[in-house]
């Protein structure tokens, strides 16, 4: 019956949704830290994408580099996930000291 069919595929899609949850999580934290590097490397940072991956998912500080580059990077995800919450939130972005 029409009843059953649908309790199959709701539970069809849950199944699914879970197993994709990781992948989309993995996807989310490639586009951060790849939009972070390109982001900041059009500024003229020198940190390479393994380095700001090292910096932001591994929170190790890179050997050689100026403290500058490194805090732009950090700052950069920072205002990252600032826009993200508040597209989240459905409220405007304050600019913030």
């Amino acid at each position: 019956n029409l009843i059953d069919k649908i309790k199959h595929n709701k539970d069809k899609f849950m199944e699914i949704q879970e197993q994709l949850e990781p992948v989309l999580e993995n996807y989310e934290e490639a586009f951060r830290i790849s939009y972070t590097h390109n982001s900041t490397a059009i500024e003229g940072n020198s940190l390479t994408l393994i380095d700001t991956k090292l910096v932001l998912s591994d929170k190790v500080s890179v050997g050689g580099k100026d403290l500058r580059e490194i805090y732009e990077v950090i700052n950069h995800d920072k205002a990252y996930h600032y826009i993200k919450q508040c597209i989240k939130d459905k409220r405007l972005c304050q600019r913030q000291s």
